[in-house]
């Protein structure tokens, strides 16, 4: 007997590969984002010297993007409302093309909480890219700098209702 179509889990459709030079937003968004580089070249007008720092070098840059936040924002992060302050509650996590991986919260990357200026960089020393760097200025080192960010993935991590518990 074949369980009834309501009772059925929803398999999501088949996504087409990305191209070259595409960034995939997805996850707990208001539905799934597909940004070209060159589009979002044309709408970087953030130009920042920034200092990357490793165990191996130590170099200035000259980068020009596109705010991260900005770019979130037009995916429409689903926020929890059971929740004060649901944003605080949302991580990213971004993805290269080799499958490095950062984690960050959302609130950081707000101007009105923890400002911290991640660009999506789309120009590095005038060269454009051919996919964005997500770069931190504000960070020492430059380990949470990725480099041919392919995919952004949003999760929303607030705790279900029945366990948050009360001290």
């Amino acid at each position: 007997m074949e369980p009834p179509s309501h009772a059925r889990p929803r398999i999501p459709e088949q996504r087409a590969a990305l191209s070259p030079g595409q960034l995939l937003i997805t996850g707990d968004v208001g539905g799934d984002l597909v940004l070209d580089t060159a589009e979002l070249d044309a709408r970087a007008t953030v130009q920042r010297q920034v200092h990357y720092r490793t165990r191996r070098c130590d170099q200035v840059h000259l980068v020009r993007g596109v705010p991260l936040h900005e770019v979130l924002v037009e995916a429409a992060p689903r926020l929890d409302d059971r929740h004060k302050m649901g944003l605080l509650n949302v991580v990213v996590l971004a993805t290269s093309e080799d499958g490095f991986q950062v984690v960050l919260s959302l609130a950081e990357v707000d101007p009105e909480f923890g400002a911290c200026s991640a660009l999506l960089a789309t120009r590095y020393n005038g060269r454009t890219l051919a996919r964005p760097t997500l770069v931190m200025p504000c960070d020492g080192r430059a380990s949470r700098y990725v480099r041919q960010v392919c995919r952004l993935r949003l999760l929303n991590i607030a705790p279900a209702e029945d366990l948050v518990t009360a001290p």
